[in-house]
């Protein structure tokens, strides 16, 4: 199985997510698609908008620099259910996405996005930790 197009759900510049997905982007020859995930519902969504667009503005520069081309996508949503749903209307081959390490209650609570995504994906999902 070759692996045309590359999902990547990017929303932290301290993570290693971006780095590694333009890595398999420019090893494997793939497309690549960047996508950063405001909430749904929000006190002030000027500030989600704004914060998504600085990311993704984030890595648009990083991937210059690198010399890869990708497509930025801002999207709105729980953020497992938006990257499945533009994995599933882009015909993704691979999700990559981050791992933050919550606490124990945290994850009680709130459930991890890329165990929501890895249980649900109908592709191959790259954890980067």
């Amino acid at each position: 199985m070759s692996v045309r197009t590359i999902l990547v759900a990017y929303d932290d510049p301290q993570s290693q997510t971006l780095g590694r997905a333009a890595d398999y982007a420019e090893q494997l020859g793939a497309n690549l698609i960047v996508t950063n995930v405001a909430p749904p519902k929000d006190a002030n969504p000027s500030d989600t908008d704004r914060i998504a667009v600085q990311r993704l503005e984030q890595a648009r520069a990083y991937l210059e620099e690198r010399g890869l081309d990708a497509e930025l996508v801002p999207t709105k949503g729980t953020p497992a259910d938006a990257i499945l749903r533009l994995a599933q209307e882009r015909d993704v081959d691979l999700i990559v996405v981050g791992s933050r390490h919550k606490r124990f209650f945290e994850r009680l609570v709130e459930g991890s996005v890329n165990e929501n995504v890895l249980r649900r994906a109908g592709c191959d999902v790259l954890v980067v930790y």
